[in-house]
């Protein structure tokens, strides 16, 4: 039973606010992966839809990507605004040639270009192989693959054709029969200027698929900084606005928190969106979790790029996070903690810090980060949950966090130092 979701404050303690994608969401983003895919494929029909400019192949386009697609208004209106203006021209070859003035729309079609993400993850898009709906479920099918070939990857050197035929496997596996049919080196081999039948090795696919997660999250920068960030947003959520966070770990890449609430330091731990920025500087982290095991953990570290503690110490946006949790451990071991007598007028000693989320699904992709602030002894915690049913989810992805012991030993606690508290809308 939770009779309240704001607490009285320690003296000493701190406050500090975890946000993942629910939030940017809460307040009518459109900052799903399905969401973001959508956007690519309508930006990628500005050079492919019809070859010639005129009144009738303008109102045909409307109709079939624009009219029935639920995103903002605005981002609809850019995108005919751009198709209506395409350029259109006949090369030397008798080729049709399509350009873009919109740097931005311009730079993302190159990034799609030849992607294996973005073709592989369109694919199961529009086949409804997807898991689920979030961000998390977009990582799984990363991780799905790489996983796959890294398990049958005994060395750098191993030939990609013969990999990735052990790990499709007899009978065959769907998903990575349809990765294995969309992934092309072709034209990584141009840019290479290697002879057309050189055989491509596990360490140069880890390059080209590298490679291409990095421009796809480029193009996720593009989306959300040029088109999501123009979005109005005029609503506030009643839990965050009541609260005054010392500190605020935000897994969103946008500057939601800031525009609206503007309370607290606000550190991006998976990196901020700057599209004015070159690539090579984005320091967006788009990757999966270990999954190795004891001692294979520390041995097959042949994929570790593409794990986010990895690209957090190579876009140097993790140690914030452990600076903080440094300071509230200092703080809880400086006072009597939770062994000393409790002051009856406040709900919690002096020293405890309160630690509220919200928005995040607590996926162990980030448990290296979640685990330490929700489930360390200096910490009191506020799960904001959508419902009944979220709720649910959230104690179980809590309890892989940070184990089932912990969970019911903090839960348990009196005082509590663990609720799940229902969103009021």
């Amino acid at each position: 039973m939770f009779l309240v979701a704001v607490r009285i404050m320690s003296n000493k303690g701190k406050t500090i606010l975890i946000l993942g994608n629910g939030f940017d969401l809460a307040h009518g983003l459109p900052t799903k992966y399905s969401h973001f895919l959508d956007f690519c494929q309508r930006v990628e029909r500005i050079w492919s839809y019809g070859t010639i400019k005129n009144k009738r192949t303008i109102i045909e386009f409307k109709r079939k990507w624009i009219d029935n697609w639920e995103t903002d208004k605005t981002i609809k209106d850019a995108i005919v605004t751009e198709f209506f203006n395409r350029k259109i021209k006949i090369n030397s070859k008798g080729i049709c040639e399509m350009s873009s003035d919109s740097t931005g729309l311009s730079e993302v079609h190159n990034l799609l270009d030849d992607n294996i993400w973005y073709e592989y993850f369109t694919e199961l898009y529009r086949t409804n192989c997807m898991k689920g709906e979030n961000w998390i479920d977009f990582e799984a099918e990363i991780r799905f693959i790489i996983k796959a070939v890294d398990e049958k990857a005994l060395s750098l050197t191993n030939l990609w054709d013969d990999v990735i035929k052990e790990a499709v496997g007899f009978p065959e596996d769907p998903k990575l029969k349809i990765f294995k049919e969309k992934l092309k080196f072709k034209k990584y081999i141009e840019r290479k200027k290697w002879d057309l039948d050189h055989k491509i090795t596990v360490k140069e696919f880890r390059e080209k698929v590298f490679e291409d997660l990095e421009h796809l999250t480029r193009a996720l920068e593009l989306y959300l900084d040029i088109f999501v960030q123009k979005i109005p947003v005029s609503n506030r959520i009643q839990e965050i606005s009541n609260l005054t966070p010392d500190y605020v770990i935000n897994f969103n890449y946008t500057n939601t928190y800031e525009r609206i609430y503007k309370k607290g330091k606000v550190y991006h731990i998976h990196g901020k969106v700057d599209a004015k920025r070159s690539a090579e500087k984005n320091n967006m982290v788009l990757g999966i979790d270990e999954y190795w095991v004891g001692d294979e953990r520390n041995e097959r570290t042949n994929f570790t790029i593409f794990k986010k503690f990895s690209q957090r110490i190579q876009k140097h946006t993790g140690n914030e996070s452990y600076k903080y949790l440094k300071e509230i451990q200092k703080l809880f071991k400086e006072k009597t903690g939770w062994s000393g007598n409790v002051d009856i007028f406040k709900d919690h000693p002096d020293g405890v810090s309160y630690v509220y989320v919200f928005g995040h699904s607590l996926d162990v992709t980030d448990k290296d980060i979640l685990s330490s602030f929700i489930g360390d002894n200096s910490t009191s915690v506020i799960v904001y949950c959508m419902d009944k049913e979220t709720e649910g989810e959230l104690i179980a992805n809590t309890i892989r966090l940070i184990s089932e012991k912990k969970l019911l030993d903090k839960s348990n606690h009196v005082p509590t130092k663990l609720d799940y508290v229902i969103q009021k809308r």
